[in-house]
């Protein structure tokens, strides 16, 4: 499985880079923007086309998943704080036995997205992170691309998953692709490989994506 994240970055033509990477396959894109607005999010879903959203995520705007009918929510932890402040606000009535009751299970269920996602930063994160996060992006495992001076650490084979699916994040490329399946990962989540030069972002995916299909499993 590969994903596909948005670049914090204005680039140029984005949305019809991204449109083209759903066309070639891609699985999922993650519209990470930090800093952006719901308003902002909307107006960059509004160009896309309808037909790709159930392969888009969004980053912790669960209002704009459920209108848009996206895949689910990519959660930071400054997201789940906020969801859960929302919870206690709106619900002050129930607010303490919602603390008892870990909220999350109002927010975070199968029933409100079809996929829930967040970010770790170590191995040991697999088995301690709450089971309703399907998918885990785990960085950085190889030196960022995008981001100089920040080394990857996480090389070799996975702990237990839980069942869930564990995306190598930092520094994926085509270099690279071929040693996460010996060490168990379900895939990789693409940023820097994709956006460093955006006008071959099609050609560099569907190169990293044709690696990641002939590694081997052993």
């Amino acid at each position: 499985m590969i994903w596909i994240i948005t670049s914090p970055e204005r680039i140029h033509e984005e949305v019809d880079i991204l449109a083209s990477l759903l066309a070639a396959g891609v699985e999922r894109v993650l519209l990470r923007k930090p800093g952006w607005s719901a308003g902002q999010y909307s107006a960059l879903l509004d160009k896309l086309p309808p037909e790709c959203y159930n392969r888009v995520l969004i980053r912790d705007h669960g209002a704009l998943a459920a209108r848009y009918g996206l895949a689910g929510v990519h959660w930071s932890g400054e997201g789940i704080q906020q969801l859960i402040a929302d919870a206690v606000i709106s619900n002050e009535e129930t607010a303490l036995a919602a603390r008892k009751t870990e909220p999350l299970t109002r927010y975070l269920s199968p029933e409100d997205f079809k996929e829930n996602s967040t970010g770790i930063h170590s191995m040991e994160d697999i088995t301690l992170t709450d089971k309703r996060f399907q998918t885990l992006l785990l960085s950085p495992v190889f030196n960022s691309i995008s981001k100089p001076g920040y080394h990857g650490r996480m090389e070799g084979v996975l702990p237990d998953k839980n069942n869930r699916r564990v995306l190598a994040l930092g520094g994926v490329d085509h270099s690279n692709i071929h040693l996460l399946k010996p060490w168990q990962f379900d895939g990789a989540a693409l940023l820097g490989a994709i956006w460093k030069t955006p006008v071959q972002a099609v050609e560099n995916y569907c190169r990293i994506q044709q690696l990641w299909n002939k590694s081997d499993l052993t």
